[in-house]
């Protein structure tokens, strides 16, 4: 396969068109009268100048099908989390729309099993926030079901069925500086609370008291954070997880927790259960373990709960606020399980069912943490212009940030006309900045399939960013100029999609 990468001379012969094109036009035309295509080089010509290294945009009307901007849109870039596109596409292809991740509960003998295939909402903050709920809320359902089972009876060990070796827990290609980050968490089959410790301060005084989130008596805490006149602190965990050490100083409380990434979500998921059925009262002797699948596979299993988590949960959980362990799972559960083989799959799948060409995108990893993603801006608008002819087009629709409004982009384009009439996935890792998706018509429906993808300089991602809004706002703006047009000269056109 042939990989082709932006290089210098694609940012030259932008420049360079860029350039001409503003010497030929602004004397003569307004910027408002440029066409499209136009108005959007002339728009990126000032940031290939300064900020950015590299642009490719790709725009097309999604009623005819026409491209309505191509700037370097054949070139490779590294997609960051517009990568959650691509993997929502393959796994509405591969998994379906109703498809649903499953966590069980068994009784078998004394002891508790726990096997599930990758649900990575369980517990998870955010939705629990968002239902008036608790992260815990399904783990005391389960730990009513075992109390109800077991009654006095001793409970013997909590098994929780690994599918894969912990050190298959990261992709090779995520930085190992960032393996305590959120973003960066590791995905197990059995996950919780975003697979995160979220850690905050309460500063009294002298005292200062460490808040957990999630807090089991199975897990020490180390705390010698003292009051000081700088607020520099730090968090680490043992290995195994079961030493959480706080060191440093601190001079208020903390205004939001700070989330670090376990080393084993399967302890953490165990361990946290093991509190909350000591706390129904459930006499359990035995210890919190994992084990392989083939380990879990006993005789007269007794099933004592299950919870589901709905794909389409699933993916609004990935790109409203760009979930990386949410992306991981889905990806993982739409292939083989393996980072390598579900990656092959998800090409396979975006060549041959999305007219995808080959070597038009390289796919790593799930989420697009993975600087090695590479994917070009027709190659994108290709899937998203797809993916409105599909009978699940609104479950894509349903899990984007909306300009203005929610998620990643609640605080960008929050001015009108743009204000609601972009639904489009966010991107940010280093060297990579990103924004695809749609932009919509009056009545919330997609008019234009667009990616923009760039390669800013090292602290001039703010920059990309300005770029990207800015052509949203022509795209907007030409949603609305042809609205005009058609209704003025009495054109029915083609109904949108």
């Amino acid at each position: 396969m042939t990989h082709t990468f932006v290089t210098a001379s694609a940012r030259q012969r932008t420049v360079a068109f860029c350039s001409a094109l503003l010497l030929t036009t602004s004397a003569a035309v307004g910027a408002e009268s440029l066409p499209l295509q136009d108005r959007a080089v002339a728009t990126a010509a000032e940031y290939l100048r300064g900020p950015l290294v590299a642009v490719g945009v790709s725009a097309v009307d999604l009623r005819t099908h026409r491209p309505l901007i191509e700037m370097d849109a054949h070139e490779l870039f590294a997609p960051a989390s517009n990568q959650k596109l691509l993997t929502a596409a393959f796994a509405l292809e591969r998994l379906g729309a109703n498809f649903a991740f499953t966590t069980a509960v068994y009784k078998v003998g004394e002891d508790i099993v726990i096997a599930g295939d990758g649900d990575p909402i369980l517990g998870d903050p955010y939705l629990a926030e968002q239902s008036g709920g608790s992260i815990y809320d399904e783990l005391d359902r389960w730990a009513q079901a075992v109390k109800q089972a077991f009654g006095e009876a001793v409970v013997g060990d909590i098994l929780l069925c690994r599918q894969r070796d912990p050190r298959a827990y990261r992709h090779e290609d995520w930085p190992p500086k960032q393996h305590s980050r959120w973003y960066a968490a590791p995905v197990a089959s059995l996950n919780f609370n975003d697979n995160c410790l979220d850690i905050g301060l309460s500063v009294d005084g002298r005292r200062v008291a460490p808040l957990v989130s999630p807090r089991t008596r199975w897990m020490t805490i180390k705390c010698t954070i003292r009051t000081g006149p700088k607020q520099r602190w730090s968090a680490s965990l043992e290995k195994d997880d079961s030493l959480l050490i706080l060191k440093g100083t601190a001079r208020q409380n903390t205004s939001e927790p700070i989330s670090v990434a376990v080393n084993d979500p399967l302890l953490l998921l165990g361990r946290v259960f093991a509190d909350r059925l000591e706390r129904v009262g459930v006499n359990l002797q035995g210890r919190v373990r994992t084990v392989t699948l083939d380990a879990c596979r006993r005789p007269g299993a007794q099933l004592l709960s299950r919870t589901t988590a709905p794909l389409t949960t699933v993916l609004a959980r990935a790109n409203k606020r760009s979930l990386n362990l949410a992306a991981e799972c889905v990806l993982l559960r739409s292939g083989d399980g393996t980072w390598a083989g579900s990656a092959a799959a998800m090409e396979k799948v975006l060549i041959e069912s999305f007219g995808l060409s080959p070597g038009a995108v390289i796919v790593r990893d799930g989420s697009g943490l993975s600087a090695k993603n590479r994917v070009s801006p027709a190659a994108m608008t290709r899937v998203l212009s797809e993916m409105v002819r599909r009978p699940d087009s609104a479950v894509l629709l349903a899990s984007l940030p909306i300009a203005g409004t929610d998620g990643t982009l609640q605080r960008r384009m929050a001015q009108p006309p743009v204000r609601g009439r972009v639904a489009a996935k966010t991107g940010y890792i280093a060297g990579a900045s990103c924004l695809s998706g749609y932009a919509l018509d009056t009545r919330g429906r997609p008019a234009i399939a667009f990616s923009i993808l760039t390669r800013p300089k090292p602290g001039k991602a703010w920059q990309a960013k300005r770029l990207q809004d800015a052509i949203c706002l022509e795209l907007v703006r030409w949603v609305d100029e042809n609205a005009v047009a058609e209704i003025s000269t009495g054109s029915q056109g083609q109904a949108g999609p």
